[in-house]
């Protein structure tokens, strides 16, 4: 029970500051900025709280429940530390998040462009440092069919995507500080080698061990 009680505080605390505060808000609660810190769109505030904190247990749902319905469960209890520490982590960071959309639809100026990619880039390079640890499952980590495939393949793979989040984690921490102009362009290409250099690399390694007959498959 002691480790539901951190989210669960969490859920409360945001939900709890967000029917304080209800009365305060404008009509119209910003829900998305782009990179310039301008508001894409916005939403009613009953809409906003509805959707700001429904999500948020959402996420902690699937969190609860997915070691439980996963069909590789048995694979938590060997990384149920790193798995707690994640999602605490996570669970943080959209309470941090909740929390700066409330204070900036107060009237706050709290530069939500600059504090959301150094909160993002904290939580990556906390995953990446516990990566390395995470067993095959269908929730964390980076799953390919070839990594869900081999065991080995998950092992080697997570050790190259511990690094890469890693270094994307300090790119994101960094880039409120940068020329606007180049925060875009970095953000995607940065994006793109996490998302394409795991995908890759699983592949051949894959290829290669079952061409030299050491795959190892779960």
């Amino acid at each position: 029970m002691k480790k539901h009680l951190i989210p669960i505080l969490m859920i409360l605390i945001s939900i709890s500051l967000w029917l304080i505060f209800y009365p305060q808000l404008p009509d119209q609660v910003p829900m998305q900025w782009g990179v310039d810190g301008l508001v894409n769109w916005s939403a009613s505030k009953l809409i906003a709280l509805i959707t700001n904190n429904g999500m948020y247990i959402l996420l902690y749902l699937i969190i609860l429940f997915s070691p439980k319905i996963d069909p590789k469960k048995k694979n938590y209890q060997q990384f149920s530390r790193s798995y707690e520490i994640i999602s605490i982590s996570i669970m943080g960071l959209f309470l941090l998040i909740n929390l700066v959309v409330l204070f900036t639809s107060l009237g706050y100026q709290l530069q939500i462009h600059f504090f959301i990619p150094i909160l993002v880039g904290l939580l990556l390079m906390i995953f990446g440092n516990y990566m390395q640890t995470i067993k095959p499952n269908w929730l964390f980590g980076i799953r390919t069919p070839w990594t869900l495939a081999s065991e080995t393949v998950w092992r080697k793979t997570h050790r190259l995507g511990a690094r890469i989040f890693i270094i994307l984690g300090f790119i994101l921490i960094i880039t409120p500080f940068i020329s606007d102009q180049y925060v875009l362009p970095l953000i995607l290409i940065s994006i793109a080698v996490v998302a394409l250099i795991p995908i890759v690399y699983s592949y051949l390694l894959y290829r290669k061990l079952r061409d030299s007959g050491g795959d190892k498959h779960d």
